[in-house]
């Protein structure tokens, strides 16, 4: 037996370690473990009864094995007495075990495995568990914006491109277009989550272990859908894995991102559509008639950090050769990211389910300023027999003639329509006034809309009614997602705790 006490595993190869290393190195790591302490503790277990049960250790050594990992799961990260100065989980555990049991037993823990595959199991497993939580927070946020949209499907409003007046739109089309990006985030994170949900296990230190070892049963008892086959990137070293489920947090903060900058100018006075609820709005220190809409500022600031998410974190993992990654020495990043999206999803679904929508000040807009005139070409198009390029020049000269004439498009007179098209195309347009403002009017632009997903509220409707379907799908996908690896994680405990007792 070894008499060795330095609880770093260089001291025999390397002598004492220098304690600059320790605080640059090791101690900023602990955070990190305390964040994933259930992770680690739950790869321990599933390799200690692998061992077990393939006989690698006896039934003796294994069970007063597995006592002492059950012992550390139930103490929790906020009572397992952490060293202060090892960043490594490997040997808290071994000290711990050590303390414990002997170090006889201890040192078994590590038999045909290396800190490479034991780290990138239980990365694995926390990204796996982080998905379905962003899932689920993805999921309330969907149902909440079909919900508005389902309501507001006949709310008018003007559409804009370029922050200036486009076509009418409605408050319910606008919303169904983050309905359909959040229906890719959610495709998107189940197609990850399958690729993120192998096993590390037996990968080892690059080349695999001459132990006898079963990677399909640990693989089973984490509840992972398969094993990550190549033993170097089971290891550790081509972990893309970890750089597609950022790159899907950054697309799915992205999102979130556009439909809290639309709400948030909107919420300013001048726009005056839409209120956030008073519990998620701020006043001022000195001017006490704000309202600030401190939600959607909180939701726009950290989707403007997750912009830079993903090139961090694939610079990290770039290294000049495919051996250990940089991100392994670096601060941890994932965690971060983690909090900050599920933040952002909370804040994004109370927003949205609570918003106070002016809907008389959104049509009034929408019949403001000209936003109806493509229909105006295309109806002269229809009636004149004229190429659509002429019908827009002979509208853009009625427009502007209008504007100088200081008439909006309820006021408009047939006889300067007349004029633009002798003008412009030297034709002869004889509509009605009363023709003319209703071929003008906002809501009536929604109705002549014929195109699948136009504007019609029909068509939101029936968008609506699809996407409603595809969440109910999704939400069963990810309900028996998180309750296979719930079993599985309850059947490892169970079956440590009957061979800890054996």
């Amino acid at each position: 037996m070894s008499s060795k006490e330095d609880v770093f595993l260089e001291e025999a190869r390397l002598g004492r370690r220098s304690q600059v290393l320790i605080d640059c190195e090791e101690v900023p790591n602990i955070s990190r473990l305390v964040r994933r302490f259930r992770e680690y503790t739950l790869v321990d277990l599933a390799h200690a009864v692998m061992l077990t049960e393939t006989g690698i250790l006896t039934e003796e050594r294994g069970a007063k094995l597995l006592e002492g990992l059950l012992e550390i799961y139930a103490s929790g990260e906020d009572t397992f007495p952490w060293l202060p100065q090892s960043g490594s989980f490997l040997v808290q555990t071994e000290h711990f075990l050590g303390e414990r049991l002997g170090k006889e037993i201890a040192g078994r823990l590590q038999t045909g495995r290396s800190r490479n595959d034991q780290s990138a199991a239980a990365e694995r497993l926390y990204l796996r568990d982080l998905l379905i939580v962003v899932a689920d927070g993805t999921l309330r946020l969907q149902d909440a914006v079909l919900n508005q949209a389902a309501h507001h499907a006949e709310t008018l409003m003007p559409g804009y491109t370029h922050l200036q007046h486009a076509q009418p739109t409605t408050f319910g089309h606008h919303l169904m277009r983050y309905g359909a990006a959040f229906e890719r985030d959610l495709t998107r994170m189940l197609a990850t989550y399958g690729r993120t949900n192998l096993s590390s296990l037996g990968g080892a230190a690059m080349a695999g272990t001459s132990w006898p070892i079963n990677r399909k049963r640990t693989a089973e008892l984490l509840g992972h859908d398969g094993i990550e086959f190549n033993s170097s990137d089971a290891g550790g070293f081509a972990r893309d894995y970890i750089e597609e489920v950022v790159a899907t947090l950054c697309l799915l903060m992205s999102n979130l991102g556009r439909l809290a900058n639309d709400l948030y100018v909107w919420h300013s006075w001048e726009f005056g559509y839409v209120e956030v609820a008073d519990g998620l709005a701020g006043t001022s220190s000195i001017m006490p008639q704000k309202k600030n809409p401190h939600s959607l500022e909180r939701i726009k600031s950290l989707s403007g950090q997750a912009a830079g998410w993903l090139p961090g974190v694939m610079a990290c993992q770039h290294s000049v050769l495919s051996t250990d990654l940089d991100l392994t020495f670096a601060d941890d990043l994932l965690t971060g990211m983690g909090d900050a999206t599920s933040q952002a999803l909370r804040l994004a679904a109370e927003t949205v389910a609570t918003l106070i929508v002016n809907e008389d000040r959104m049509a009034v807009a929408a019949d403001a300023f000209w936003s109806t005139t493509s229909h105006l070409a295309d109806e002269i198009v229809r009636r004149y027999d004229q190429p659509f390029r002429a019908a827009h020049h002979i509208v853009g000269r009625f427009v502007r003639d209008s504007i100088a004439a200081g008439r909006t498009p309820a006021e408009v007179r047939s006889e300067d329509l007349a004029a633009a098209g002798r003008d412009m195309a030297d034709m002869d347009i004889d509509i009605p006034v009363a023709e003319l403002r209703e071929i003008l009017d906002a809501r009536a632009f929604l109705t002549s809309r014929a195109t699948e997903g136009s504007v019609h509220p029909d068509e939101t409707r029936a968008h609506n009614t699809a996407l409603t379907e595809a969440l109910d799908g999704h939400r069963a996908e990810w309900g028996a997602s998180k309750d296979r690896a719930d079993d599985a994680i309850a059947a490892l405990i169970a079956r440590a705790r009957a061979l800890s007792s054996s």
